[in-house]
């Protein structure tokens, strides 16, 4: 197999033991999202199918559910069902589920019938970037994890992407060290470094309400509005500021990153209110990825950030 991904060379040498198994069984790759686990799971395809990666997509024993940003339901398994009941052309068939982590409770429970193929003639490869899995899914799959690049390797990237020396340190923050989620981010990354410029430069927290738009009612440029598509990215951004500006207070080492000017910022928080909204930005992060979000609740965060709970 060749390797197509940078970093990760445990994942690289289990995947290379997967496929040395005579008969493959099912296979969770898991991993937050640009760390190239689609291509990962498409060289495992090649090498289980014979086929090289030009030729996949018009291989018959080779079937890719990708609903993206929608549900995986009932309806989407039964048509892989129906298609495993169908003789293999070769030795096998191989089907690839991306988002799996999008996948309700029934679609799950009907894969099962796929997973337990006690034959070994249907390989599922499951691409799965949180853990919401059942237990029962799990328990019959090999889980290979990906995991982001360290902060050295995700600079070189960068920097081999000709990303300028002073801005590596955001765009890699906001990338998650996630290598291959620059091409994505690099779209609106001027936008959110604009921002972030604007948010170091403030004299007093209730200029953050003008930074993010939120003076004025139904304001086209509000933050969340321009950015809701792309809202993880976005508060990575402003959690860059104060955790960056947390260390610099506690004098702990940002690990590499570019050193930000934080002018006025830093005589506006102590180092309990910085940790405060750390805290709270990391509330709704995860509030972002568990249940529904809205402008009410980002409004919600920026007043936290100018009041500090106070």
């Amino acid at each position: 197999m060749n390797k197509t991904f940078i970093g990760n060379e445990d994942a690289y040498r289990q995947l290379t033991g997967y496929l040395d198994m005579q008969h493959p069984g099912p296979l969770i790759l898991y991993g937050k999202k640009g760390l190239g686990k689609r291509n990962a799971a498409e060289e495992a395809a090649c090498a289980i199918l014979g086929c090289g990666r030009d030729s996949l997509g018009h291989n018959g024993d080779f079937f890719l559910l990708d609903k993206k940003d929608g549900s995986i339901r009932v309806e989407d398994i039964l048509s892989l069902l129906e298609k495993s009941s169908v003789a293999a052309l070769g030795s096998c068939k191989v089907y690839l589920i991306c988002h799996a982590e999008g996948m309700n409770v029934q679609a799950q429970n009907k894969l099962l019938k796929l997973l337990e193929d006690r034959n070994r003639t249907n390989v599922v490869i499951l691409l799965c970037e949180r853990d919401t899995l059942l237990e029962t899914i799990k328990s019959r799959c090999l889980t290979i994890s990906f995991y982001p690049l360290t902060t050295a390797e995700m600079n070189d990237y960068l920097s081999a992407k000709d990303v300028p020396k002073e801005d590596i340190g955001l765009a890699g923050f906001i990338c998650g060290n996630c290598p291959y989620h620059w091409d994505e981010v690099s779209e609106y990354y001027l936008d959110l470094k604009d921002t972030c410029k604007e948010i170091q430069s403030i004299s007093q927290k209730e200029e953050l309400f003008r930074v993010f738009r939120l003076i004025q009612e139904k304001d086209a440029g509000e933050f969340y509005s321009v950015h809701s598509s792309h809202y993880p990215e976005a508060l990575s951004m402003i959690q860059y500021i104060f955790f960056s500006l947390l260390f610099s207070e506690t004098a702990l080492p940002q690990g590499g990153g570019q050193e930000l000017s934080f002018g006025e910022l830093g005589s506006l928080y102590t180092v309990p209110e910085l940790s405060k909204i750390c805290s709270e930005i990391a509330r709704h992060q995860k509030k972002w990825l568990t249940a529904s979000y809205s402008k009410n609740d980002f409004f919600d965060l920026v007043r936290s950030m100018v009041q500090v709970f106070s």
